[in-house]
């Protein structure tokens, strides 16, 4: 369902409208940075993007790809992640854009409280704990987990632990998948790229 316009916005549009209140000029830079501000993606989609082939070869391997490993499997994967020449223009050496996705990975993403009725003390999440939440559901269930699949599983969870007294779950909301990695298809689909292939069963 759309957004509806705010009150806000109407007083705006009227504001906007009346040339004696708001000059011709001053009403042209506004919708210059208005269209600026919609054309341009979130943070956290923008840095997702930049860094996401880096941040499934870290979480694959464990080690730092090098400059020949990054552009090998770009090529090999028909990847659309930037080019390795690209990340070394955005951060100013390869090592420091490896950096950023080793820091990322470990990085404080919200501040989020125990989910214990009584506990007073904070719990930062990181990024890779949203992978190993939705690793954790399709381990579980056998299927990857649609958004409304991982919200009612969270709440569930963190439900049955309130009641039975088990430790916090550790299950990130949604507020903070989009805050690590912009969207949530975004947290699925490197979990699905960095998940351990499943192991044929064998007949006894």
């Amino acid at each position: 369902m759309p957004d509806q316009p705010t009150d806000v916005a109407f007083v705006l549009v009227d504001l906007v409208g009346d040339h004696r209140a708001f000059p011709d000029d001053a009403a042209q830079d506004l919708h210059r940075l208005l269209g600026h501000r919609l054309a341009s993606p979130p943070t956290g989609v923008m840095r997702y993007d930049r860094l996401q082939l880096l941040l499934r070869m870290v979480l694959k391997a464990a080690v730092v790809p090098t400059f020949d490993e990054y552009e090998a499997r770009r090529h090999a994967d028909g990847s659309d992640a930037p080019a390795r020449s690209t990340l070394v223009n955005a951060y100013g050496h390869w090592l420091s854009a490896c950096d950023a996705a080793v820091r990322f990975l470990g990085k404080t993403s919200a501040q989020v409280a125990h989910t214990h009725r009584h506990a007073r003390t904070y719990v930062p999440y990181v990024p890779r704990e949203v992978v190993d939440a939705i690793a954790r559901f399709h381990g579980r269930f056998g299927t990857w987990p649609t958004k409304w699949e991982y919200n009612e599983w969270g709440r569930l969870e963190r439900q049955a632990a309130r009641h039975t007294g088990a430790p916090d779950p550790r299950i990130p909301s949604m507020g903070q998948v989009a805050k690590a990695y912009g969207t949530y298809d975004r947290a699925v689909q490197l979990t699905r790229d960095t998940a351990e292939p499943t192991q044929p069963a064998h007949s006894a």
